[in-house]
């Protein structure tokens, strides 16, 4: 691209018809302290911006997630409580089954009686050693005081 001498010291580009486009500023003097300043709160706020950004996505990420999980334990629960109900229809359905074939007469059944009671003898006195073992002393155990109250 060629370009042109200004009377003020600037060059400016020209195109290939030797129109001029933009002014280039001169290469001696210094950035002016605003425009440092501006710089500066440029690249400051690019990063705090990408920061935003990245927790913005983390905490979306983690109310995705959070959400996919009590979705999932919620399915769980509904089903356990589907299971419960068909159980306990079942066991109402059997035990209701076991009371009428326990009515008729064909099942043998006899209502309980005291002249049916069963007696067993006691065992002997002798200590088991697994038993003394396991049982611990209640006289020999220190009986922890009650509150006195909040």
């Amino acid at each position: 691209m060629p370009s042109s001498e200004k009377d003020d010291g600037k060059k400016a580009v020209s195109n290939i018809h030797g129109q001029s486009r933009l002014p280039m500023m001169p290469t001696a003097g210094a950035a002016p302290v605003w425009l440092l300043r501006l710089h500066s709160v440029y690249r400051y706020s690019s990063a705090a911006a990408f920061l935003f950004v990245a927790a913005t996505l983390v905490v979306y990420g983690w109310t995705v997630y959070s959400q996919e999980l009590w979705s999932q334990a919620y399915r769980t629960l509904q089903s356990l409580q589907r299971n419960e109900r068909q159980l306990t229809t079942t066991n109402a359905t059997l035990t209701s089954k076991m009371a009428e074939e326990a009515e008729q007469a064909a099942a043998g059944l006899v209502s309980p009686s005291p002249g049916g009671t069963i007696f067993l003898p006691p065992t002997s006195n002798r200590p088991n050693s697994l038993s003394s073992t396991t049982v611990p002393n209640t006289e020999t155990q220190i009986q922890p005081k009650s509150p006195m109250g909040y």
